[in-house]
């Protein structure tokens, strides 16, 4: 699995903290843990003074407790398994250990279960990996035995559903209970429970009616507490009350690691890496932009799910296209949110599920695609929504969904209460945003989500929106939320490139793109066919690289240190003799390594050789303990190497003359801006520039608009449009990545004598963007474009311009760099 640029960021991050967690618990350990915290001097060592936050567990030790902020979609589940993994190798550095997974949703917690039991699933198999594939996963409820803590990662999923019951929870949690009984001594043995109360003396106790001698309680509380477990708490904004923090100290954890896509909710918390919801964005994990569509009469629900059908309807069709086309399925999903769900609620005065389910059926909707997810009625439990043998395709709720609820197939948000005043809808929004499968389909109508609304006032309704992106962490991406002139696109306009822009500068509707020369023939270039099928992954010398870029990063006086550790932290370690090939899989390495060559023979291959390059390393133990970096650290290596090929092979065809950047009139490899499009104008036209006689306005975002605004206002533009992003129909550029390159905009400058100058190309990236590795990837392309002559093929004899600008512009600074452009 590869890690999307923001999850390696977040990875990154908590490498760097635990590696100087480590250091620092052993310096602290040699002056003396009641002299000096290791927590102050980590803290102190990453100049994260800040750090308010800085428990103190039951045992008196100040631990590590900090948050990740990410947003919804974003993957928590897999960074909350790449954050165990790594806090076992680097600071823990042992494969066993109780882990404590606390979730505060049903909804969510089942869905962990179901991914963690499975063993062909992912996350389980990294745990595996991080095992040597002994992982336990146990429920609230299920036996716990301190051998399976000794000798397994043991995952104990529990589930406490929010602060205020924590009180409640907590005396579950503390019950005597014969499922522990093999974790503590027999009632009998007095002078064991001493000695383990002297080393954890926050157990609960109760005295034997013959001795008067204190016995420790036989819970499942006091099971983790001698566990010093790490924590791993989902939604953590919601367990940070005072009584709560509290009692997550009582459990004498040895780090805490909270997950939340809205930590400043809670002053006060750590926060150790934060991601922006245009970093999600920009890797494809969500639907946007988001379109809303307002109600033609307002109140009257019936129109609005018409208009719902008609658009769910369009979404099928497209879904099915792209099935035949790519065999990728997707089944788009609605949510309609009713006033009311309960048995005893129904009546004239509110719209229950079960009218809307009436009138779905009533519209020719079979019931078997309807279903209704309240409190009292969970008719989605048992089915996995994204399997094609599901045919789900409405779903009913009031509330239900708010939180916790995972399907990327939901598309449309269908709200019939008072959208002014329903603030529950601001939790709904979140629940259509999430891409299937985490990555685009090149279809816009696929790739974006949709909100109707029944009654409410628009404005009110937008700040209601904006919260609920507020409410997923995704606050920095509500310029992305466009208003649509009617329910369903119904006012949308076909606009006609401008005829005086035709007649005058028709020259600069040619785009230059790649095109491969192949003896007198051209053909758009393919990364698939010139870049993918060139790249030799046989050259590599693996062995080479194993042995520089990997093992030489595993120091082998690690294994004393790992000792001492061991011996400071007083863990019992078992003694690791099974032959180390066991461990490390060659199906699994190899199924890993696919993930990059995509080509299942050379990855076997590959995988083959690092494991016979392994097993010649005799020091077992220190593979064993450094098991997932060796693997990670393999992974990213051969995928270096890959992107080196791929970048090479580009600049070798430009050398070769093979692969030219050219703007021809031939409608088989050339490019040609689109005649007509479907717009969603104002009644007043906004704009005089703009290549359409009529502007796309009601759809821009803020900054879009911003932008729009600034081109139109220079005198020396000949025409500009917004481009549409993802669509294929519009303008892109290749780099030596695979994947598309759309800019944003595109404007023509004129000369003084009101020819054409030039043609600039924009693609604008948010400030905190600037510097990570797609946009510098982009921004290298641009480069190149920029730097590579270009190439008029004309088949037919017209004028063709060759005069182009690509520019990447940072959030911000769009202002100067127009104006900059415009006046030279």
């Amino acid at each position: 699995m590869i890690l999307k640029n923001y999850q390696n960021k977040v990875v990154g991050a908590l490498k760097t903290f635990f590696t100087e967690a480590n250091n620092q618990y052993i310096a602290a350990s040699k002056i003396g843990k009641d002299t000096i915290s290791y927590v102050d001097m980590l803290y102190n060592k990453l100049n994260l003074r800040d750090y308010h936050d800085r428990p103190v567990n039951g045992l008196g030790e100040q631990y590590p407790r900090f948050c990740l902020k990410i947003p919804t979609g974003g993957g928590k589940t897999i960074l909350a398994i790449e954050a165990i993994r790594i806090f076992h190798n680097i600071f823990a550095q042992k494969r066993t250990g109780l882990v404590v997974w606390i979730t505060h949703r049903d909804t969510i917690y089942r869905q962990t279960i179901e991914k963690l039991k499975d063993k062909n699933h992912i996350y389980r198999q990294l745990l595996d990996q991080c095992s040597g594939n002994k992982t336990i996963i146990v429920e609230k409820g299920q036996p716990l035995h301190q051998e399976d803590i000794s000798n397994s990662l043991t995952v104990l999923m529990l589930m406490i559903q929010s602060a205020g019951k924590i009180n409640k929870e907590s005396m579950k949690l503390f019950q005597d209970s014969s499922g522990y009984v093999d974790m503590f001594p027999k009632d009998n043995e007095y002078s064991k429970h001493s000695k383990l109360l002297n080393s954890f003396p926050n157990l609960d106790v109760f005295s034997d009616t013959i001795s008067n001698k204190k016995i420790i309680k036989t819970s499942l509380g006091n099971s983790i507490r001698i566990s010093n477990p790490l924590i791993i708490v989902d939604e953590f904004h919601t367990m940070f009350s005072d009584i709560a923090k509290s009692t997550l100290d009582g459990l004498n954890p040895s780090m805490l690691i909270g997950l939340s896509a809205t930590p400043a909710e809670r002053k006060g918390m750590n926060v150790l890496v934060e991601i922006t919801g245009q970093e999600l964005k920009d890797e494809e994990m969500i639907k946007l932009d988001l379109h809303l569509h307002s109600p033609t009469v307002s109140g009257n629900w019936h129109e609005m799910i018409n208009n719902i059908i008609k658009k769910r309807n369009i979404l099928e069709k497209e879904a099915r296209k792209l099935k035949q086309n790519s065999g990728i399925y997707i089944r788009p999903i609605c949510l309609i949110q009713a006033e009311r769900t309960g048995k005893e609620q129904r009546n004239k005065e509110y719209v229950h599920s079960e009218d809307v389910r009436e009138y779905l059926i009533s519209k020719e909707i079979p019931a078997y695609e309807i279903a209704v997810k309240s409190s009292e009625l969970d008719e989605i439990k048992e089915k996995k929504l994204l399997s094609e043998d599901c045919e789900i395709r409405y779903i009913i709720t009031k509330e239900a969904l708010k939180e916790g609820w995972d399907c990327s197939f939901a598309y449309i948000l269908g709200i019939i209460p008072n959208s002014s005043s329903e603030t529950s809808m601001t939790q709904l929004v979140g629940r259509i945003l999430r891409q299937p499968y985490a990555k685009k389909t090149g279809n816009n109508l696929l790739d974006e989500s949709y909100i109707f609304f029944n009654k409410g006032d628009t404005n009110i309704v937008l700040n209601n929106v904006q919260k609920g992106f507020e409410n997923e962490g995704l606050g920095d991406l509500v310029k992305n939320v466009s208003r649509e002139a009617g329910p369903t696109g119904s006012n949308a306009k076909y606009a006609k490139i401008k005829k005086s822009i035709l007649n005058k500068y028709p020259d600069s509707l040619y785009l230059p793109i790649w095109i491969m020369k192949i003896g007198r023939s051209y053909r758009r270039f393919s990364y698939d066919i010139d870049i993918k099928s060139s790249i030799n992954y046989r050259i590599i010398d693996y062995p080479r690289l194993f042995k520089k870029e990997v093992l030489s990063k595993l120091n082998t006086s690690d294994i004393d240190i790992f000792e001492e550790i061991i011996g400071l932290r007083n863990h019992k370690q078992r003694k690791l003799e099974e032959p180390y090939e066991e461990s490390f899989d060659v199906n699994y390495l190899a199924k890993r390594i696919n993930e990059i060559t995509d080509n299942a023979f050379i990855a076997y291959d590959i995988a083959k050789i690092i494991i016979k390059e392994i097993n010649k390393f005799k020091n077992f133990e220190l593979l064993r303990k450094n098991i997932g970096f060796i693997t990670e650290e393999l992974i990213v290596l051969i995928d270096n190497e890959k992107r080196k090929q791929e970048l090479t092979i580009f600049k070798e065809l430009i050398k070769s003359k093979r692969l030219i950047i050219a703007v021809s009139n031939d409608h088989n490899f050339g490019y040609i801006l689109p005649m007509k499009c479907e717009v969603y104008p104002e009644g007043v036209e906004t704009y005089k520039s703009n290549l359409f006689d009529k502007s796309d306005i009601l759809s821009m975002n803020p900054l879009e608009k911003k932008v729009a605004s600034l081109l139109d206002s220079k005198d020396n533009i000949a025409w500009w449009v917004r481009n549409k992003v993802a669509n294929k129909e519009w303008y892109y550029i290749r780099g030596w990545k695979k994947g598309r390159i759309f800019p944003d905009f595109i404007a023509a400058k004129k000369s003084k004598s009101n020819s054409l100058e030039l043609v600039y190309i924009i693609e604008s990236k948010g400030q905190h963007l600037i510097g990570n590795s797609d946009t510098t990837y982009k921004k290298s392309v641009f480069d190149i474009v920029n730097k590579t002559p270009k190439t008029r093929v004309a088949i037919v004899k017209c004028k063709i311009n060759d005069k182009f600008k690509f520019e990447l512009i940072g959030q911000g600074s769009e202002e100067s760099a127009i104006n900059a452009f415009f006046t030279k």
